[in-house]
């Protein structure tokens, strides 16, 4: 029986629960950054499309989905029995973030990633949480009441996360010393330090260390503006701290808006960017310290650093450190081009020994847990958590591993590459998109502190997502490559593939790899058992293929067309699957038509194809995501001619469009929709033959799909656009 997702799905409902679903207090995405990542809510909702059969009392999808919608965010959403439905899997589980609604709706889920990171993620997500749903938090100071979904796990990451933080600032507390302001004797805590890069000028008559700012701009906030100057009475470079808008002119000393061009304050030399890339390489960058942000009764000021403050910046790197190579693609990490190649050399001093701290101290916490689990009748059977127990060993590791992400999660704010956000004078994250860049000034936090970046509210962000996990039913976590899953029988697919080249994610996640291998090589020693992340991945980076771009995207297209082979022994009879894909328009048909004919060449047809789209398409240059359906052929089709397949969409596809269509919906959008139910047609036939005697290709298919659905739409036009009022 066709399933709503066969015949109409609420797309501009979806549509604007994607773009409103925000990473906010309690999202699963509070756990641990990632890039791109799946929507749950819209993606549960066009699950459950695929689950419901269509009927004449669900075409009112528009209507029928929204309580869906809200009753889902409100975790108030009814649950399938996991019997007599599919297993949900996805073999590019990423953040996981299709597998956690999937979870929610009650459905048995198979995750896999050949990324470490990622594997780690997912079962922090939905692993762990299966395994010890409903179960009683184990602290000290623990209450005796019933505990309800993952709400014991995140009373007592809360418990503990907190004893590791105070056991770490207790050990630490003289490396970061409150200010004292000048005019008067009072102390007060240390938000954040401003460095700057410097290196020494290369004019050989002037040599003096120069800072490279990208700006001297400290804060922008209204009334409490505030900027740096350099101090050219001594030839130490130092700088002098200034209340109110900076003047035009003193903004930075960069020159132009491209490059790592520089004009020295002391001479008037411009750097090039060989001068700077040749000062990296042979250790001559430096950094020094610009200003303090001090948080005061009256807010935050910034002041002139002290030798104090100086001082307890100067730290020796601790031995312990991550010596891994940076990876030299710059399409994701710009400082290995100044010579900036090891991972340990992106963090200050100060900054590793605090992480290395954490790590240290990490294993006699876990004891603690272990102990404390057992004082409260926890089963001492010794099984880890790498072997599914359930005991209280691996109910420690468990602990142990949300502490880990909250150890990883803080390099993202510890590092020499937070930018320094002089609009309100704030600390931004490393990853603010899907690269490193070279950071000229950058912002040093306070972990102890109060605001936002610092230790507390990560743990608590941490701890809110994880009480808001409802994962109860069962949820198997592997690591594998896509090609290499045994897949459980009867299955569906539901899954975002790896979009060509568009994000490093072995690259990238080698950022915390590092670190997540100094807390968990021990506790899942076959995932950590390598300096970094496999490279082997199903992507297209040229880098990967000795820089062969050609060679990277014949190889990407036949590893994904070769999944769909694999799967489809395990695939559902019943239920279809669901994969979404993104694509550029222009580039439609190199880039996406492959896949479509790789679903086809494994035996399934297809059965819709939805728009999903991640943002409004303002410049039409945006990526193209499409929700592709598909599912085993139940009956054999029919043979028919090129000419009994026009006359097939002639007489079916108007009433499958009316039912399909919306008043709303973006010209565009039509199109794909149009699309899949044209080719939802085809499916009735098992081949179409030319006049000349060979078959119809999916090329010449989509066109003749194409021209009808134009025909439709001359006659049915769109009477709105989404978004106009």
């Amino acid at each position: 029986m066709k399933k709503v997702i066969e015949t109409g799905v609420p797309i501009n409902i979806l549509f604007s629960s994607t773009i409103g679903e925000k990473v906010k207090k309690g999202h699963p995405g509070k756990l641990h950054p990632w890039w791109s990542r799946s929507p749950i809510v819209s993606s549960a909702a066009l699950l459950k499309t695929a689950l419901d059969d269509a009927t004449q009392d669900n075409e009112d999808h528009q209507f029928h989905y929204t309580p869906f919608i809200q009753s889902f965010k409100d975790g108030k959403a009814g649950r399938y029995p996991s019997s007599g439905f599919p297993t949900v899997c996805d073999p590019f589980a990423g953040f996981g973030g299709l597998l956690i609604a999937a979870q929610r709706l009650g459905l048995n889920i198979f995750a896999s990633d050949l990324n470490p990171v990622a594997v780690v993620l997912n079962q922090a997500a939905i692993g762990i949480p299966a395994r010890f749903a409903d179960q009683y938090a184990v602290n000290p100071k623990a209450t005796t009441m019933l505990y309800h979904g993952s709400m014991g796990l995140a009373e007592d990451v809360a418990y503990y996360g907190k004893k590791l933080a105070g056991k770490v600032h207790a050990k630490l507390k003289e490396r970061y010393p409150s200010a004292g302001l000048p005019e008067t004797k009072q102390e007060f805590p240390v938000f954040s330090w401003v460095w700057v890069r410097t290196m020494p000028c290369p004019n050989p008559a002037c040599g003096h260390e120069m800072p490279l700012a990208s700006s001297f701009i400290l804060s922008k906030s209204k009334g409490r503006e505030y900027w740096a100057e350099p101090d050219l009475a001594d030839r130490q470079l130092s700088f002098l701290i200034h209340h109110g808008a900076c003047p035009t002119g003193k903004e930075s000393n960069k020159h132009g808006s491209r490059g790592a061009k520089f004009i020295c304050p002391y001479c008037g030399h411009i750097t090039q960017d060989e001068d700077v890339v040749r000062a990296g390489k042979t250790g001559c960058l430096s950094s020094t310290l610009m200003a303090v942000s001090v948080e005061t009764e009256q807010g935050r000021i910034f002041i002139s650093p002290d030798d104090a403050q100086i001082k307890a910046a100067r730290c020796e790197m601790p031995e312990d450190t991550p010596t891994e190579n940076i990876s030299h693609n710059a399409r994701w990490f710009s400082p290995p081009r100044f010579g900036i190649t090891e991972f340990a050399e992106l963090f200050t001093p100060r900054q590793m020994l605090l992480l290395t701290t954490f790590c240290t101290e990490l294993p006699a916490i876990m004891e603690e847990v272990q102990q404390d689990a057992l004082a409260k009748g926890m089963a001492d059977d010794g099984i880890s958590l790498a072997q599914k127990g359930k005991g209280a060993l691996a109910y420690s590791q468990a602990i142990g591993v949300y502490l880990s992400l909250m150890i990883s999660k803080l390099t993202d704010y510890q590092s020499a590459y937070c930018t320094w956000d002089n609009r309100k004078g704030n600390i931004r994250s490393v990853f603010n998109r899907q690269a490193l860049p070279m950071a000229w000034v950058y912002g040093e936090g306070n972990p102890f502190s109060s605001p936002i970046g610092n230790l507390a509210s990560i743990l608590k962000s941490e701890v809110n997502a994880i009480a808001d996990l409802q994962a109860t039913s069962h949820a198997e976590v592997i690591q594998s490559d896509a090609l290499d899953v045994q897949f459980p029988k009867n299955a569906i697919l539901f899954t975002e593939l790896p979009y060509y080249d568009n994000v490093g994610y072995a690259e990238l996640s080698n950022y915390f790899y590092v670190w997540l291998k100094k807390c968990l090589g021990n506790i899942y020693p076959d995932l950590f058992h390598s300096d970094l992340t496999p490279k082997d991945e199903i992507c297209s980076i040229p880098e990967h293929f000795a820089g062969n771009s050609d060679d990277a995207i014949k190889t990407y297209q036949q590893k994904i067309q070769e999944l769909f082979t694999r799967f489809y022994a395990s695939a559902s009879n019943k239920f279809p699957s669901i994969v979404f894909f993104g694509y550029r328009e222009a580039d439609r048909q190199e880039s996406f038509d492959f896949l479509l004919e790789g679903i086809l060449a494994a035996g399934f047809i297809i059965t819709g194809m939805w728009p999903m789209r991640l943002s409004r398409n303002e410049d039409g240059k945006s990526l193209v995501r499409v929700a592709v359906v598909f599912r085993k052929r139940i009956e054999e089709g029919k043979v028919t001619t090129r000419r009994g397949f026009i006359n097939a969409l002639k007489h079916k596809l108007p009433s499958m469009l009316d039912v399909a269509y919306t008043t709303d919906m973006l010209e565009e959008d039509r199109d794909i929709i149009g699309q899949g139910m044209g080719l939802q047609v085809l499916a009735e036939f098992q081949t179409v033959i030319n006049a000349d005697g060979t078959d119809l290709s999916l090329p010449d298919a989509l066109q003749l799909i194409i021209q009808e659905v134009k025909e439709y739409e001359k006659i049915h036009p769109a009477e709105m656009q989404m978004g106009e009022e």
